[in-house]
């Protein structure tokens, strides 16, 4: 759910509604309990629920976790958002490999140095994955 709320730039403390799509029986209690540590303002199981365009969603043990977006952000303004940072991670992306494919950077550096670059790499990758999840997920 953290993850989600964070996904669609809402803040975390900000109580709202998920859906609950359940693999299989989840009991009222555990509903309940699943409610308290989403932090949500309601939580709804419901085993045929069809996501709308612009659902973040999440797989679990349980089920298929969603986040209806209606009334929680302008999705407009989140997809420009998304577009913007997605080519801003694609020019970090952009100058690491750039430095990694010079051979003058790579054999005169320490190891150190070229091992923190590989890291940079890996997580500039993995930020402009989420986002173009994110974004994927608000063009449907």
């Amino acid at each position: 759910g953290r993850n989600l709320k964070r996904e669609g730039n809402i803040q975390a403390g900000k109580k709202v509604k998920f859906v609950l799509k359940p693999e299989n029986f989840v009991p009222p209690h555990d509903v309940a309990v699943l409610r308290i540590l989403l932090n949500a303002e309601a939580l709804e199981v419901d085993q045929e629920y069809q996501p709308k365009k612009g659902t973040l969603s999440a797989k679990s043990d349980l089920g298929i976790i969603y986040l209806p977006m209606d009334g929680l952000v302008d999705i407009e303004a989140e997809r420009v958002r998304l577009k913007k940072k997605v080519e801003e991670f694609d020019a970090e992306i952009g100058k690491v490999q750039a430095k990694l494919n010079n051979p003058g950077f790579t054999q005169k550096v320490p190891v150190e140095v070229l091992r923190d670059h590989e890291k940079r790499l890996v997580d500039w990758s993995e930020k402009r994955q989420h986002a173009q999840s994110a974004l994927d997920a608000l063009e449907g």
